[in-house]
């Protein structure tokens, strides 16, 4: 696992972003780990600095994040990896999202972590 990446959980929902806080720090315990519960937040916090690792709910308050937004945040932070994470279908919505630049979509159910834990293998290590 790289030492010291920055994590943005964007998810409206408080609970979710303190499980998947707490995930992050048991697999990445060097890791800084900011939370934003809007997109308006998110684009705030993007420009606070260099973050490694954005974990973006697709429905939220002042807007969605859509296959555009996704776009346009990588046209801003080309080295940003993007994982969606939403309760939305995922097999309807998931190659829409790679297809933006996304790195993987993460199911809101009771395998999130495991997949998560899959990703970061996948696209957090050394």
């Amino acid at each position: 696992m790289k030492d010291n990446i920055k994590i943005l959980i964007a998810d409206d929902n408080q609970l979710l972003r303190v499980v998947m806080k707490n995930f992050f720090l048991e697999v990445c315990s060097s890791s800084k780990i900011l939370e934003t519960g809007d997109l308006e937040q998110t684009y705030n916090t993007l420009k606070t600095g260099h973050l490694d690792f954005l974990l973006l709910d697709i429905n939220m308050p002042t807007g969605d994040a859509t296959p555009e937004v996704v776009k346009g945040i990588l046209a801003n932070y080309p080295s940003l990896r993007i994982c969606m994470f939403s309760g939305n279908e995922k097999s309807k919505l998931e190659q829409i999202y790679l297809e933006a630049g996304a790195m993987g979509f993460i199911q809101k159910d009771e395998k999130m972590k495991k997949s998560l834990k899959d990703f970061i293998d996948k696209f957090l290590v050394n």
